[in-house]
């Protein structure tokens, strides 16, 4: 129970004894004062006897004197409830010793005396006794004497509750002096304490039964008020019936029983229909229950196979760990728990870094990002983290969930990838300016072998003219070898991303080799092709290169017929260029993109071998891949993809 709920019952009881308090404190006035119309009210038979008013009177005091802590409260505490038993135990007394005189007779005034000489009820003395012990003993911490309590607490409650039933059914007592009925108001005031008394001193098994959701408590609730009612309604029409001779008493209780009983079996039928209903619900949560912590069973062994967990408390203490941040961190359980994080910081990142991480999780945030810690053996290691704050009912953090993601190897390649990219850029700068400056000497030579050959040729001999043109053959390769380096190097340099519609692009690429498709009788056709974000002389070039390829690589004799296709793809279009030319051995596939890769000699197929590289480096540059099917006398299909929405930057 919360400390609200006992404060507030705590002032609850105290108003009632107030209250009670007030009630005993009056009729004791009214009669010490004789006030006569109130007399006759008092004085009847039911009225409350003077001995009765002065008892709730003490026990009321006793009650709140028992609420204090100061020695006055404790004192007046004892004393009242001593009264309480004293007199109580004489008033029983006078019931089974003859010597005794009315107890009534001694309290009551001598005013009143002469009208008002009948005992105090056998019943209510009883039930005085009884409080009294039970406020005796309800402070008690002993579980057994707790017990004895309720049980006293109950009987007093029981009889009270005879009491009240026997003034609505107005049922006479004749043959003795204990089932003289207690007074209405002593019955309904000993009513309320006894139950005020049993939810104080047993407040958590009442509370279950009478306001709890259990099948018990919502039993109590549906059944006993019909079941009472029933009872008291029909006693009441039994007792009309009888009274006015409507019926003699054993017609009237046969009556009495057929309706109880039919009352009775409906309600337990209507009882039964619910608890089953109610039992089908619990079956259907249950196995819903069942189904959602095997999933949830599943999901944690799915999260600790692959991911560092930890559990750590408002302040960041760790208060439980997964095995495989054990195995990562090379830290036994036992090393970890009650620690903080500061076990495994690496010091790579500075102190604003947690302090932001703090300020985000704190306030209610998921915090996600990447962290470089140290394991127990001193290695580093990343994770991808995630912190999650767990709050509770009232909306408070009270722990964190940590989620981590070993990224070590992914991190070393990024960094790799990134230094690649740096020495790359490098590699190709260094490219360009060499090929630049090697063209130099090379026109040199080319213009001294031209000089030799116009002023020299009628002095040269055959073999010196033979080597002259092998001289002239070879420089003339090798400025083409360096112009095809430079083109290489110069993919992608300095452009941007611009709307290329590659049906013109087609269009512009057989004009352009009109006069070597009109040579090799070569039919080019082409399905609808999209309209692609990408660097236009780039793309141009590399369908150029597949198609000047396809035409030149043809079978003896053939016509070359090469057919350009597209497909879409959720991120890429893919597209395909098929020829029916000599085809390439499966085992080249890969290697026919190698930069000056030949396949074949130059007296077959002139050329620098540097096209398909060319090709491969433009459909990375543009977020793809590219491939080749083929077979030999077959054709080939090379493939490649364009990203649709390109997110690659020029080098």
């Amino acid at each position: 129970m919360t400390i609200q709920l006992k404060a507030k019952k705590s002032r609850t009881f105290k108003f009632f004894s107030f209250l009670i308090l007030m009630i005993s404190t009056t009729i004791i006035c009214l009669r010490l004062f004789n006030i006569p119309p109130i007399l006759e009210v008092i004085s009847s038979e039911s009225g409350m006897e003077f001995i009765t008013a002065i008892l709730f009177f003490l026990l009321s005091l006793g009650l709140l004197g028992s609420h204090g802590k100061s020695k006055p409260s404790l004192i007046l505490y004892r004393v009242s409830i001593f009264c309480v038993l004293v007199i109580s135990i004489l008033t029983i007394g006078q019931y089974f010793l003859s010597n005794l005189q009315n107890i009534n007779a001694t309290f009551e005034p001598d005013t009143l005396a002469s009208n008002f000489q009948r005992k105090t009820p056998l019943a209510t003395a009883i039930c005085f006794l009884l409080i009294g012990v039970s406020i005796l003993g309800i402070q008690s911490k002993s579980k057994k004497v707790k017990s004895i309590i309720n049980g006293l607490i109950f009987i007093t409650w029981v009889i009270n509750f005879i009491a009240i039933i026997i003034f609505i059914l107005n049922i006479p007592s004749k043959n003795a002096d204990f089932l003289i009925p207690i007074p209405i108001h002593s019955s309904l005031i000993f009513f309320f304490y006894s139950g005020f008394l049993l939810f104080k001193n047993d407040s958590k098994t009442l509370n279950e039964l009478i306001f709890g959701n259990y099948t018990g408590s919502n039993l109590i609730k549906s059944s006993g008020p019909f079941v009472f009612g029933m009872i008291m309604i029909m006693g009441l029409v039994l007792i009309y019936l009888i009274n006015n001779e409507q019926v003699d008493v054993n017609v009237g209780l046969i009556i009495y029983s057929i309706i109880a009983v039919v009352f009775s079996l409906t309600n337990i039928f209507v009882v039964a229909i619910q608890l089953n209903r109610s039992d089908q619900e619990k079956i259907i949560y249950e196995n819903a229950l069942h189904a959602s912590i095997k999933e949830i069973k599943q999901y944690k062994e799915a999260l600790d196979s692959c991911s560092l967990v930890d559990i750590t408390d408002m302040n960041g203490t760790i208060i439980s760990v997964n095995d495989k941040f054990c195995e990562i961190s090379k830290y036994d359980r036992k090393e970890l728990i009650g620690k903080t994080h500061r076990v495994i910081n690496s010091g790579h990142h500075s102190k604003e870094f947690y302090a932001d991480l703090w300020h985000e999780i704190k306030n209610g945030k998921v915090w996600i990002g990447d962290i470089k810690n140290k394991n127990k053996n001193e290695e580093f290691y990343w994770v991808h983290t995630a912190i999650i704050p767990f709050k509770n009912e009232f909306g408070e953090i009270y722990q964190f969930l940590t989620l981590r993601q070993d990224i070590t190897k992914h991190t070393l390649l990024a960094l790799q990838y990134k230094n690649l990219k740096l020495k790359n850029k490098e590699l190709e700068q260094f490219t360009y300016i060499a090929s630049h400056d090697l063209q130099e000497p090379l026109r040199t030579v080319r213009s001294m072998i031209s000089i030799l050959q116009e002023d020299y040729s009628s002095k040269l001999d055959d073999d010196a003219q033979l080597s002259l043109n092998f001289m002239t053959e070879a420089t003339d390769r090798m400025s083409e070898l360096i112009k095809g380096l430079l083109d290489y190097s110069r993919i992608g340099r300095g452009k941007e991303l611009i709307t290329v519609n590659t049906n013109e692009i087609i269009l512009e690429i057989t004009k352009d080799l009109a006069t070597i498709i009109e040579k090799n009788d070569a039919i080019i056709t082409a399905d609808d092709l999209p309209i692609i974000m990408a660097y236009k002389t780039e793309i141009r070039l590399l369908f150029q290169n597949l198609i000047s390829n396809a035409i030149k690589f043809q079978k003896e004799n053939g016509q070359p017929k090469i057919h350009i296709s597209a497909l879409e793809d959720n991120y890429y279009w893919k597209f395909s260029v098929k020829d029916n030319g000599i085809g390439i051995p499966e085992k080249d596939n890969r290697n026919v993109f190698g930069i000056f890769k030949r396949l074949h000699k130059r007296s077959y197929y002139d050329g620098t071998g540097i096209g398909l590289a060319h090709c491969e480096k433009i459909v990375h540059l543009h977020g793809g891949e590219i491939w080749v099917d083929s077979k030999v006398n077959q054709g080939s299909t090379f493939h490649f993809t364009i990203l649709k929405n390109s997110l690659n930057e020029p080098y």
